[in-house]
This record gives structure tokens, C-alpha cells and sequence, in this order.
């Protein structure tokens, strides 16, 4: 690794950086510690997503915390890379919390809910606190996260076949607003409703005239938001608790670090010995060391049930079921040129379907405007292997090209990224539950395996900041029944994410008035690699979003990738992280395998497919994924 590590707390001119040398640096600490029964962290976090990064940060925030928390892959990697980017309470869930009443007091039928009147009840509470409360959430994410949250207007549309008519719609959202006004009055900013209502489709044409949809019997627009980029606020909620950590109570967080096994010690007060191994290269590191920790958190999402069982006595339960979204990007220049020029059209489309909820929003990245087209709920089994599937991506077409009109159209041509993801619902008889039946409410389970250990399920990208407060209060109450010390009260309601160097300077909503720049893609990457962890060109290209860096538009303003770009930023990459030939060539042809596998519907995943970077000598190309 060439980079340098972070500079040290005592100096007065810190530069504070957040990569893989301060992971080296990190373990190469705890291995020293490993020789001390000294040291004993309040909690180890187990998963770098949006779960675990709202744990560290809460604990951080409370001054005399100390937790570590590790992730076998780059922080943010899987799941909470792979979601629509949505900062909601979630309309759908008001709307699934009336609906469970009205199922609740025998005033509505619906087959595919099989519940009691006392679960329908519960279920109904819940979608409701979630709703009220993740209203406050969204509210403290745009006021602390820099530009990384933003606001975004909406437009649900009402159709024929939706499950609620045009004037439940009205009053739902007119209420899931009235929320948002709530919130704000009570911390004395004045608000009023921003609502608007469309009551047939020729409002709605007036209003966004590129609709063309003839079926449209309304509609309501509301303000709701979204992060430009899921993963980099994962990492720099991750980065802002490191960096909040100091020597007397550390708060460490290192990616390539995988739990292998922990068991129960009672002595000195009683803690878990933890045995930890590393997953990144480094022969002068041993690949095992062990660490000690009061409680353990278990934010590993999908696989939060193989963590649990990582023990002498696994207990084989399955606690969560799961439930998978598809989700797909898409531009052309006229799309891209259309957004630039009518900011009034930079706004998401929500068709209220009689089956799945679609997703159907603008997102720009330095200068360059796309649709992200977004499914929900359907039903998955192996969170090892999430493929999107060809009915998924013709699912998302339709719902979007129904809308629209011939212009704004999109095909597969336009495709540039495609992507699933998997959320872990709760369950609580083994697996056999359906997705239908669940709240999106999070939920802590608290088990006594000896020590406290809380699972952490279904904490989605809005409450990841709520529930990581829930967490750290468990683990101060329990630090306190055990006589072991008091922490100190969570500060992350109103406290801005620490920057770095020139962030703003490479923020995703930025405009770049020269796409394609080479100097500035370089710069890029180098911010990335410094400041934001980017070990793994995979997991930089499609999960940090670097893929539309190359996204360019051909003669016929078609949408297409300058493989060039491809290549400087692998070879940038391998330059700043000193990966060998052999190493260069690995990144790529992971990068190239998942790419084309996650394209094999669209037309630019071949052209990735048949590529091979001139830095990677003249060997013929890998073809997979593409039939």
C-alpha cells in the first residue's frame, strides 16, 4: 500500500484520510493489543452497512464509548449498496398500516395476508411508528449529511387497477405530509403542506408535459428524499465515527475483516473473546488475531443468522426471511439534455401498481442525468447469489414507458447499470412466513448467549441513524446493570458528518461542466482511495457508482461507455493501491464477471464483455455472463 496512514491525533495540522492503510494500521494495533487482557471494546459490530455504521456512529457520539466493527468486504458492499437510494418513511408503509386495520376489523379482504387480528394490530402500530418516526429521521439526514442527502418531489399516480382509490391516496399522502410539517414546527422551523393534487390527467399534463399515459386518473405530488449515493453514505457515516474515536476509548472500523468464531469468558467482569481474520494481503500480519468485547452487535443483514451461529453452540434458527428489489439506470442526450434544461422535471414518478410498488426517479452524477428505475418485494431464498432476471428489467420498461411519451421512452439500448438487492425481513417461525406478512419496522433481538448480543434486522437506509441509538442505549444499559461503566448520552440528532479534504469538490451532485475529464477522473479516484476507503474496482465501479464516470452518448445520442475510462480508472487504482499484474488482473475480471452477469439483458454489458484493458497484455476476453 502507498498511502499514508492517518496522521496522529496529537499533531495540530491533522490530515485525517479513510483507506486501507488505516485498516493495516488498525489491525497491526489489535495484534499489539492481543498481548494485553488491558483492553476490552464495549461492543464488536459485526457488518459495515448502513446497520452497523449507525451503531459505531452512536457510540462514537457519546464520548467514553469504545467499539470496533468489522465487515468482510469493502464497508457497504452489499445490501446497502444495492437500494433505490430512497430517504422516506415510506408511503407505502402508511398505506400498509391502514390497510392491516381495515383487514384487522373484517372491512377489507385480502388472501395473501394470513394474520390474526391481534398481528394485523401489531403490524399496523408498527408501519405507523415507523412512518412517524422516520419522518424525523429524513429530517435530521438532510440537515447533517451535507449534500449527500437532498430533497426530491414526487408525483404517486392513480390508475385503474391501483389498490386505493383517488381520494384514499389524497388523504394518505396529505397525511404522510402533514407529518413532515409536524416535525418541522416542533423544532421551530415553520412549514407549511407542499402538497399538490392533480385530479384528472389533464392536471397532471399541465403540470409535467411529457406524461402520456391515457389511463391516469390523478395524482398528488410530495416531497420526499434520497441520497445521491447509498454506499458513500454508509462509508461516511463509518468514517465520521472513526474519526471521533481517541486512544483512551477507541472506535476502530476495519473492512476485509471477517468474524470467525467468538465464545464467552466470565471473568474480569465477563466479555466475549472474538477470533477475527483477515481477508485483505499482507504477509507480515498474522492472518488470525483475537479481540475482547463486552457485547456483541450482529449487523451482518442477510447473513445475520450464519454470524449467530459462528459459536460452540449455534442454535440453527432462521430468524429472517427475505425480500428482493431489481433495480436498473438508464439515459440517453435527450434525456440527460431534457433534465438539464426543465428542472421542474427532475422528479419521481410513483405509479400506484395493483402488485409491486415501482420506483421511477431522476439521479444526477457530476453533470449527467439518468432514470433509476426501482422494483420492490419479491420473494428470495440465497442471499449468496441475488441475479436481476430478464421480467424484471421488462417489468421496470413498461412501468416507466407506460408514463411516458415517445420521447422519453427508454429501451434496453439505454441501459447502463443493472442491479438487485435483498432486504432481511423478520421472522419468527422459521423462515415460512410470507414478506406480505411483515412489518418494515426494524427489529433488536436480544439474545444471552452467555454475554448480550443484539441482532440488528430490516434496518433500512432512513433509520439506520434511529437504530444504531437504539442499539447504543441496550449496550449502555447493559454496561451499567453490569457495573462496568456509564456512557455518555447520544449526541447524533444534530451532529453534522465531520468532511475531509476537498469533498466538496468531488460531491456526486456537483455539476461537471466537462465530462470525461481525465485529470479530474484521476482526482476522483485518488479522493476515493484516501478518503472514502475504494479498495476493490468492483466494488468502486458499480457499488460507489463510478460506472457512470464513462457513461458518454454516441452519434445518435445513444447511451454508451468509453472503455477508455474503464481502463484509467483500473490502472489509477492499481497505481495508488500497488497491485501487482496478477492483482490488476483479478480486479478486472471480477469487476468484468458481475457486470455483464447483472447486463446480460442490456446491450452495453456485451461491449464490457468482449474488453480487455490494453494494461492486461493481449490475452483473449472472458464472455461471462452474455449468451
Amino acid at each position: 500500500m502507498r498511502q499514508a496512514g492517518r496522521a496522529s491525533s496529537a499533531t495540530s495540522a491533522v490530515t485525517r484520510t479513510f483507506s486501507m492503510a488505516d485498516v493495516i494500521r488498525q489491525y497491526r494495533e489489535i495484534v499489539e493489543e492481543a498481548d494485553s487482557s488491558d483492553v476490552i471494546y464495549d461492543t464488536l459490530i459485526v457488518g459495515g452497512g448502513a446497520a452497523g455504521a449507525g451503531v459505531l456512529r452512536d457510540l462514537a457520539s457519546r464520548g467514553n464509548a469504545s467499539a470496533i466493527l468489522v465487515d468482510r468486504g469493502p464497508f457497504g458492499g452489499e445490501t446497502s449498496s444495492k437500494s433505490g437510494k430512497a430517504i422516506h418513511p415510506g408511503i407505502r408503509y402508511l398505506r400498509m398500516a391502514f390497510h392491516r386495520l381495515l383487514l384487522a376489523f373484517h372491512l377489507r379482504r385480502d388472501p395473501k395476508i394470513k394474520q390474526t387480528f391481534r398481528q394485523n394490530i401489531r403490524g399496523a402500530w408498527l408501519d405507523l411508528k415507523l412512518v412517524w418516526y422516520g419522518t424525523r429521521e429524513r429530517k435530521i439526514l438532510l440537515e447533517t449529511t451535507g449534500d449527500t442527502v437532498e430533497e426530491i418531489a414526487n408525483v404517486v399516480f392513480v390508475l385503474p387497477d391501483s389498490p386505493e382509490r383517488k381520494w384514499a391516496v389524497f388523504f394518505g399522502i396529505s397525511l404522510y405530509d402533514l407529518f413532515t410539517t409536524l416535525w418541522a414546527w416542533a423544532s421551530l422551523s415553520a412549514r407549511f403542506s407542499r402538497v399538490k393534487l392533480f385530479f384528472n390527467r389533464k392536471a397532471l399534463e399541465r403540470e409535467l408535459p411529457h406524461l402520456a399515459a391515457n389511463d391516469l386518473l390523478g395524482g398528488i405530488r410530495y416531497w420526499d428524499g434520497k441520497a445521491n449515493n447509498d454506499k458513500v453514505l454508509v462509508v461516511k457515516a463509518i468514517r465520521d465515527a472513526y474519526y471521533r474515536g481517541r486512544p483512551s476509548h477507541p472506535i476502530r472500523a476495519m473492512s476485509h475483516v471477517e468474524v470467525e468464531h467468538y465464545e464467552w469468558r466470565a471473568d474480569r467482569g465477563g466479555y466475549f473473546l472474538v477470533t477475527l481474520v483477515r481477508r485483505f494481503p499482507d504477509d507480515t500480519l498474522p492472518e488470525r488475531v483475537t479481540v475482547r468485547a463486552r457485547t456483541i452487535t450482529n449487523a451482518a443483514g442477510p447473513w445475520v443468522d450464519q454470524v449467530r451461529n459462528r459459536t460452540a453452540q449455534p442454535d440453527g434458527r432462521q430468524s429472517v426471511v427475505y425480500s428482493r428489489g431489481t433495480h436498473l439506470e438508464a439515459t440517453n442526450e435527450f434525456i440527460h439534455q431534457s433534465l438539464v434544461e426543465n428542472p421542474h422535471l427532475q422528479i419521481g414518478l410513483v405509479p400506484l401498481n395493483a402488485e409491486r410498488q415501482h420506483y421511477l426517479r431522476p439521479f444526477q452524477q457530476h453533470g449527467m442525468w439518468y432514470i433509476q428505475c426501482t422494483t420492490t418485494d419479491r420473494a428470495h431464498t440465497d442471499p449468496d447469489r441475488v441475479v436481476p432476471t430478464e421480467d424484471e428489467i421488462e417489468e421496470l420498461l413498461h412501468s416507466y414507458n407506460h408514463l411516458v411519451d415517445a420521447r422519453w421512452k427508454i429501451d434496453r439500448r439505454d441501459i447502463f447499470n443493472v442491479f438487485c438487492g435483498i432486504r432481511p425481513l423478520a421472522s419468527t417461525d422459521g423462515g415460512k412466513i410470507s414478506v406480505q406478512d411483515i412489518s418494515r419496522m426494524f427489529r433488536i433481538n436480544v439474545r444471552n448467549s452467555g454475554g448480550v448480543i443484539y441482532d440488528l434486522i430490516n434496518v433500512k437506509l432512513t433509520e439506520f441513524r434511529w437504530a444504531g441509538r437504539e442499539v447504543g442505549d441496550l449496550i449502555a444499559g447493559e454496561l451499567r446493570r453490569r457495573g462496568l461503566k456509564r456512557l455518555g448520552r447520544s449526541t447524533t440528532h444534530r451532529l453534522p458528518f465531520l468532511p475531509v479534504a476537498e469533498e466538496e469538490h468531488f460531491s456526486l451532485s456537483r455539476e461537471e461542466p466537462k465530462r470525461g475529464d481525465r485529470d479530474f477522473i484521476r482526482a476522483k479516484v485518488a479522493h476515493y482511495v484516501n478518503y472514502q476507503m475504494a479498495s476493490s474496482y468492483q466494488d468502486y465501479m458499480l457499488n460507489t457508482g463510478a460506472i457512470r464516470d464513462a457513461v458518454v452518448f454516441d452519434e445518435q445520442g445513444l447511451c454508451d461507455l468509453d472503455l477508455d475510462v474503464l481502463d484509467l480508472i483500473l490502472d489509477e487504482m492499481s497505481r495508488l493501491l500497488g497491485w501487482s499484474d496478477q492483482e490488476r488482473q483479478r480486479q478486472w475480471e471480477t469487476f468484468q464477471e458481475i457486470y455483464t452477469r447483472n447486463m446480460a439483458y442490456a446491450e452495453l454489458g456485451r461491449r464490457v464483455a468482449e474488453h480487455r484493458p490494453a494494461s492486461l497484455g493481449l490475452r483473449p476476453a472472458a464472455t461471462a455472463g452474455i449468451e
